[in-house]
Formats: structure tokens, sequence, C-alpha cells
């Protein structure tokens, strides 16, 4: 994959496993803040045999999204959704949130 920006993570390797869990908490958060618990965690509870496909529609999307989001932390929770055991954690950040 072509990288423009050299800061930009290509491979989850790349991004801490610290920085991969501090952004799961923002978003578990974010989450919880707009009283969307429910519905969050049955998306993420649904779609966890197909993680990896949806990974890869985030990262498609990205130059659109980036118009409304950072870039740098779109690709970055992007690519820490690749992992099965980050989905999980992502649930489990929710419900302790909520």
């Amino acid at each position: 994959m072509f990288n423009s920006n050299p800061e930009i993570p290509t491979v989850l390797e790349d991004i801490p496993e610290a920085e991969q869990r501090a952004l799961l908490e923002r978003v578990a958060t974010w989450i919880v803040r707009r009283r969307l618990t429910a519905p969050a965690i049955l998306f993420l509870e649904t779609g966890k045999p197909l993680n990896f496909l949806g990974s890869q529609l985030l990262i498609a999307f990205s130059p659109f999204i980036q118009v409304i989001f950072k870039g740098d932390e779109y690709q970055k929770f992007a690519l820490i959704l690749e992992k099965d055991a980050n989905v999980e954690l992502l649930i489990e950040l929710i419900e302790a949130h909520s």
C-alpha cells in the first residue's frame, strides 16, 4: 500500500499496545456518552466473524472519511479492528463504561 505520510502506520504492529488501548478507550467513551451502547455491542458482536473484512472496508473508505475525521487516528482504528482480540476488548470497554 502506498503511504505518502510515513507517520501514519500501515500495519497493526506499528501501533504500540498502549496507543491501541487508549484509542479503543476513547471510542468506547464516545459510544457510551451518546447512549449507543446496545446498538454498538450488537453491531460488534454480529460483525465479529467479518472484522478483518470490515477493517479493510474502513481503510478503503478512508479518503472520503478523512474529510471529517483526523486521518491518522482513523487509519489506526481501522488497523486495530483487524485483530479479533481488539474487537472483544472494545466490547468489554463499552460494557465497563456503561
